[in-house]
């Protein structure tokens, strides 16, 4: 939202008479300010303004300016207000900035550095600087910006503007900016300072990229995917990789495809071994049961795989004994001296839960299967059966029928005030 206002209007009133007359010449503005800023410098709200100093006195072109900042999306608030100052007008903006901006990813800006991709956007976008707001012009001012830039680095293309979330509800999204027209295959990739492992395994998970069609975002989140996990096995728990970087290295002889050649620098850290770990707040489950389920023993290469799965093993054996809303919080304590790495989990349980009501329908066994159910109202629940009962009861009833394979659906409600959960199972 901006808000417009031209406090200057009243001040108008107090000019000279000769000054207000037609016959006299137009004011110059003699300076210009803004107040209110706190991210962007004055400097910046100035230029985006773009008006300057020595120009016509024009309210309507100060109000378009006003209009102007409002609309870039920067700023929630907008108004302006003017004095006269030895035969001249003094100009001054209030602003009150955006609090929600997002970063700029060039998710396939091959060509330039990230540093001269937004230096060439800063000399032509007054208020950018590497971030832009939710809404408003500035993030099409800074596609359009782009697409100027790629007839200097000799390519012929459209920039898209997406936005990209790792995952659906991230509130810290990225304005994802992709250039489209040339066919950038990846032809080679490359490890950088790989030191405590065998860098074949690397090569061997990259070959599936080869061939590929370059995307930050996409090899960005195979890094996760494929490389991350080699290294959490072996004991580098907090081993880092840094988003790829890529160059172009030739020029097929179609002109529209780009060879590309990615980089991953990888910061090792240390291989840690498992020094053990300590339960806080467990009741229904004791540490020895929980250690059991970690499955990690003490001296032994910390695995990062092992470790996820044992945590994970912990959540459902409490969902087998109706802890539904169970919750681990897990801190990591390091020894950089001895390598050791010690976890300290805490578990809080919630309620336990109990069976309510179950139900089945659309096919002519339903009642059959009713009685086969195997949890009573007033049981246990247990977040493991369901499953057990559609392959062990409902799977075989299913493949008898012949046909189309039906769909499924289930639904799983609990009642977080009785602490019971319903279960229901409709085939169509």
């Amino acid at each position: 939202m901006f808000v417009p206002i031209a406090l200057g209007a009243a001040i108008c009133l107090l000019l000279p008479t000769n000054l207000m007359a037609q016959s006299t010449p137009v004011p110059l503005i003699g300076a210009i300010h803004s107040i209110g800023q706190k991210r962007f410098s004055e400097v910046q709200v100035i230029a985006a303004t773009g008006l300057r100093a020595g120009q016509d006195f024009d309210l309507k072109a100060i109000e378009a300016a006003t209009q102007k900042l409002g609309r870039s999306g920067a700023f929630e608030e907008v108004q302006f207000k003017y004095r006269p100052d030895k035969g001249q007008m003094t100009v001054e903006f209030v602003v009150k900035e955006a609090t929600k901006l997002h970063r700029c990813i060039y998710d396939n800006f091959v060509w330039a550095s990230t540093k001269e991709i937004e230096n060439f956007v800063m000399s032509e976008v007054p208020l950018f600087d590497g971030s832009a707001p939710e809404g408003g012009e500035l993030p099409n001012e800074i596609r359009n910006s782009l697409e100027r830039f790629l007839p200097q680095l000799g390519i012929a293309g459209r920039v898209e503007l997406t936005q990209f979330a790792k995952s659906i509800g991230d509130p810290n999204w990225e304005h994802l900016y992709s250039v489209n027209g040339p066919v950038m295959k990846v032809q080679s990739v490359a490890f950088e300072r790989v030191k405590g492992i065998d860098e074949k395994l690397l090569e061997r998970e990259a070959k599936s990229l080869i061939g590929r069609s370059y995307s930050l975002v996409e090899f960005r989140r195979y890094t996760e995917a494929a490389f991350i996990p080699i290294y959490r096995e072996r004991g580098f728990l907090r081993v880092n990789i840094e988003s790829p970087t890529a160059k172009a290295v030739q020029r097929p002889q179609d002109p529209n495809e780009i060879a590309i050649h990615v980089i991953y620098s990888v910061e090792e850290g240390l291989a840690y071994d498992w020094e053990g770990a300590k339960w806080s707040g467990n009741q229904a489950l004791s540490s020895t049961d929980l250690e059991a389920l970690l499955g990690m023993k003490r001296g032994e290469r910390a695995n990062g795989k092992k470790i996820d799965a044992g945590l994970e093993a912990v959540q459902e054996a409490y969902g087998k004994k109706g802890y539904l809303e169970v919750r681990l919080m897990p801190e990591t304590t390091y020894d950089e001296a001895s390598h050791k790495v010690e976890y300290h989990v805490t578990v809080t349980e919630g309620s336990q839960y109990k069976m309510g009501e179950f139900s089945i329908s659309g096919l002519s066994a339903a009642l059959s299967l009713k009685s086969k159910w195997g949890l009573k109202a007033g049981d246990v629940y247990d977040t493991s059966y369901l499953k057990e009962f559609m392959k062990t009861q409902l799977a075989p009833v299913l493949h008898g029928s012949g046909g189309r394979p039906p769909k499924i659906q289930t639904s799983i409600k609990p009642d977080h005030v009785a602490h019971t959960v319903d279960v229901s199972v409709q085939v169509q």
